[in-house]
């Protein structure tokens, strides 16, 4: 499967299992559960659904790096 990265966290992970199945395992969580971000990363992968490589990751998002580099007028 497909390796990418979390949007909003920039961790690096791979489905284990076909995103139905990700899905109904999120929606049966309870509200507690789903109020982090953290929280539904880490019991997906605590329960075998997506595997996280930890050091490989980003938190720009790929729409907007180029906003957040440096152009030749905004260096000091």
């Amino acid at each position: 499967m497909e390796h990418t990265h979390i949007q909003y966290g920039g961790v690096r992970f791979k489905n284990n299992v076909p995103p139905e199945v990700i899905n109904e395992f999120v929606q049966n969580l309870s509200s507690d559960q789903k109020d982090s971000l953290f929280d539904v990363v880490r019991l997906l992968s605590e329960n075998g659904l997506i595997t996280l490589y930890d050091g490989d990751n980003s938190t720009i998002d790929q729409n907007m790096q180029e906003f957040m580099e440096p152009k030749g007028g905004d260096r000091q």
